[in-house]
């Protein structure tokens, strides 16, 4: 009679942790070296193919049965390009950094009948490249999620174990600086109803004019850490909260001449009333404010006060009573800064007037300074009342949250933000306008429509 053994009776061959480490690391080895062998064949094949395709004959066929036409390559000795009088000339040995692997690949020669050589460039391999397409987007794509070079040399050295140089780096994400200039010229493609303005401060390193010579023996120019402020306009449709940033301007200040070279190009690139512009939101800076009144974007275009900065203010203005501890304080603060925000909550003038009043009426005797705070600057908030009267009139449902305050640029500004806390200092112009390019495209503020893949958007713009 056969023997029932219990299924918990079964024994089992005991692996420990560093055993089975062990056998996964020496299985990824392995697959780490195939991985490489397959993308060096692959690079391989496809510079084989493209000589194939300027020869018009395959690999061992006589040159006779190459087409009588034209090659487009010129030979350097004789100055022919007939393709029967090309061939193929051997190859040399490239050093090539994949993002998988370090490679040595062959690279093929073409030669002409009378023994000169021709100048080849190939589309799969650019001339002196040693880093690979793979490896450059991959490190532009780590910039733009805000990783330090230093983080990005790190991530890229995990598989193919060869860290690269920070200035190698460096160029590689300084070509995005490039596309700045592309997204800041032509018209606009799409004219928004609101403009957001808002600035942001930067710290970028700026030459003295002094040189000295360091420890190699290199004279170097003596640089002085400084700041910039960016100048950002972001187009906002009131209707859904679509945004994009517009344009922006590198600035020492946020002064009239700064922020007035930014509105003249909007102005110069289409942004007008006649084109569908309706208000301009921003923070209520005197620079601004001097701009915004010469530069004239057409009749009847609206200038909204940011509600967020003149709460922002009446919370500063609050100043408690005699004998409150900072507790007390901080709660007079919340409430006092409740009731305010619910003023712009209305539906309508007469509503916000009313929420007004009982406010002030409420607060004037206990905070005094909050009040006038508030008084101060209230008529310059309600534009937007008349903005949603507009949208009306056009049969549109905008909504009053895209139009009170600058609440969507800030948000837009936390990736820029980030990725300055992130690089502490810039050390040219080009690393700043790379950095910010980085971050739009990233945050899908480049343009109205977002790309399905960011990283794939970037690299199509920067081949174009």
């Amino acid at each position: 009679m056969a023997r029932t053994v219990a299924r918990g009776a079964q024994r089992r061959k005991a692996v420990s942790r560093a055993q089975r480490r062990g056998q996964q690391q020496g299985l990824l080895g392995r697959m780490r070296a195939e991985v490489g062998r397959v993308v060096q064949r692959a690079i391989e094949a496809a510079l084989e193919a493209e000589v194939t395709a300027l020869l018009g004959r395959a690999k061992y066929a006589r040159r006779a049965s190459a087409p009588r036409e034209r090659s487009g390559l010129r030979c350097g000795r004789c100055q022919q390009d007939w393709r029967p009088r090309l061939r193929r000339a051997g190859s040399y040995r490239r050093t090539l950094l994949t993002l998988p692997a370090a490679l040595r690949v062959r690279v093929p020669r073409v030669g002409c009948r009378c023994g000169g050589t021709l100048p080849l460039e190939f589309g799969t391999l650019a001339p002196y490249q040693r880093g690979w397409a793979d490896l450059q987007e991959r490190a532009r794509e780590l910039a733009g999620l805000c990783l330090s070079l230093s983080k990005v040399r790190e991530v890229l050295a995990r598989d193919n174990g060869q860290p690269l140089a920070r200035s190698t780096l460096a160029r590689w994400v300084q070509q995005a600086a490039a596309l700045g200039e592309a997204l800041r010229a032509g018209p606009l493609g799409r004219v928004p109803a609101a403009v957001m303005l808002d600035g942001i401060w930067a710290k970028l390193m700026v030459p003295t004019g002094e040189y000295f010579t360091d420890r190699r023996g290199r004279r170097r120019p003596r640089v002085r850490r400084g700041r910039a402020v960016l100048l950002v306009a972001c187009g906002v449709d009131p209707a859904g909260g679509a945004r994009g940033v517009l344009d922006w301007e590198r600035a020492d200040a946020e002064d009239e001449a700064s922020w007035r070279r930014l509105l003249e190009r909007l102005l110069a690139r289409g942004l007008r009333a006649d084109a569908g512009l309706q208000a301009f939101i921003h923070d209520g800076s005197s620079g601004l404010e001097a701009a915004l009144g010469q530069v004239h974007f057409g009749p009847g275009v609206l200038q909204q006060r940011c509600v967020f900065h003149v709460l922002a203010n009446v919370r500063d203005a609050v100043r408690g009573e005699a004998g409150m501890d900072r507790r007390a304080k901080r709660e007079r603060r919340r409430q006092v800064l409740q009731e305010a925000a619910a003023i712009w909550q209305g539906a309508d003038r007469p509503e916000v007037q009313r929420r007004r009043r009982a406010f002030c009426a409420a607060w004037r005797q206990r905070e005094p300074e909050a009040v006038a705070t508030l008084e101060r600057h209230f008529g310059a908030t309600l534009a937007y009342l008349q903005a949603l009267e507009r949208g009306r009139e056009l049969g549109q449902a905008w909504q009053a949250r895209y139009l009170r305050a600058t609440s969507l640029l800030e948000r837009a500004n936390r990736g820029l933000r980030e990725k300055l806390r992130q690089a502490g200092a810039f050390h040219s112009e080009a690393g700043l306008q790379a950095a910010v390019v980085l971050v739009l495209v990233h945050r899908r503020l480049d343009t109205w429509q977002p790309a399905e893949d960011w990283t794939e958007g970037l690299e199509t713009a920067l081949a174009a």
